[in-house]
């Protein structure tokens, strides 16, 4: 309210830099007394679809997830006509149809299936495996001894790609009538693997050691967006607290052991402040000054991927509803259901 009441009299006084100055003073002034509001972590995005870009990342998929994919192979529109009518002194009329072959890369690790596909929004290919659409659908997991599709073989002959250790999805002779002679925008629910997400599986390019039961309890899915995997690691360690000890030549990743009856993490002590400008770094007599935290954000909630939403952004917040003050909500990249992003956030 301050806002917009003190861009107006700027505005009104001093012309296009008062209002500039007064919408500052607003926003402080509001902050002061509603709070404002940060997000921490990847941003998430609304539902991609599918590209045909040079250069951009094919995602490691882990449990389930829904991603756009990356066109990678296609053949032109194929025309087709039919005439219907004529005779005894009617016209004849000729209709026109398209229809187009290409394939689509959906991940750059082995996949287990894809579930539903979304075309323009609208779903193509129900859960039962159906297409809503005249064409052949067929997907290559991407394992290491896959063969190159048939329709692209018989394109390219000797030099077509087997795209091993990709998972990619062929569309043959999909009819394009009800997506405006195009090929649509597509979406597909796949599943990196059937169950919760595994630690081992994410850190396994690492050579790291993970523990031998590493599973991340009702984290449903997660996609590596072309990160490293430390970046990974940093996204996940956000809801998933990770416990990571290097000795000699070995690094181990897992999961911090809580002990029996604790609900919290185990956390590290203050750090020491010296009192003077010595070699008395962390003495516990004498005076010392530490700033207030006072204005630190609190954790307000967690922004993530609803599967019970078709895998569209949700919130679940604290306490559920907005909370005064300055808050911070953690982007989440991931699938997670409602009622575990609950949980995860402190309220149980």
């Amino acid at each position: 309210m301050a806002t917009l009441l003190l861009t107006a009299v700027g505005t009104l006084v001093g012309g296009p830099l008062g209002g500039a100055i007064g919408a500052l003073a607003g926003r402080q002034i509001d902050g002061a007394i509603i709070g404002g509001s940060s997000r921490e972590g990847p941003r998430l995005k609304e539902l991609d679809i599918s590209t045909s870009s040079y250069g951009s990342p094919i995602a490691r998929h882990y449990g389930v997830s829904r991603s756009g994919g990356s066109i990678i192979w296609a053949t032109d529109l194929v025309e087709s006509s039919e005439s219907s009518g004529g005779g005894k002194g009617k016209p004849s009329t000729t209709s026109f149809s398209y229809s187009s072959s290409f394939a689509v890369a959906l991940s750059s690790r082995p996949v287990e299936g894809v579930g539903r596909i979304w075309a323009d929004g609208n779903l193509l290919r129900g859960a039962g495996g159906d297409l809503k659409a005249g064409g052949t659908f067929r997907l290559h997991s991407g394992r290491p001894d896959q063969q190159p599709d048939p329709l692209i073989a018989s394109a390219e002959g000797a030099n077509a790609p087997a795209f091993r250790g990709t998972a990619y999805a062929v569309f043959e002779d999909l009819q394009l009538a009800d997506f405006g002679n195009r090929i649509p925008a597509l979406t597909f629910e796949i599943f990196g693997d059937t169950a919760d997400v595994d630690l081992a599986d994410i850190v396994a390019p690492t050579q790291a050691e993970p523990p031998p039961s590493s599973k991340l309890a009702g984290l449903a899915g997660y996609a590596a967006e072309g990160g490293s995997i430390a970046q990974s690691l940093s996204v996940l360690g956000q809801l998933y607290p990770l416990s990571i000890e290097a000795s000699g030549n070995a690094l181990t990743i897992s999961k911090p052991d809580i002990p029996s009856g604790e609900s919290e993490l185990p956390m590290l002590p203050s750090e020491g402040i010296a009192a003077w400008d010595n070699d008395d770094f962390g003495s516990s007599d004498g005076v010392v000054a530490s700033r207030a935290q006072s204005g630190r954000a609190v954790i307000a909630g967690v922004r993530h991927y609803d599967p019970a939403r078709d895998y569209q952004p949700g919130v679940q917040r604290t306490d559920g509803r907005a909370a005064t003050g300055r808050q911070q909500i953690i982007e989440f990249p991931a699938t997670i259901e409602a009622s575990r992003a609950k949980v995860l956030t402190g309220e149980a």
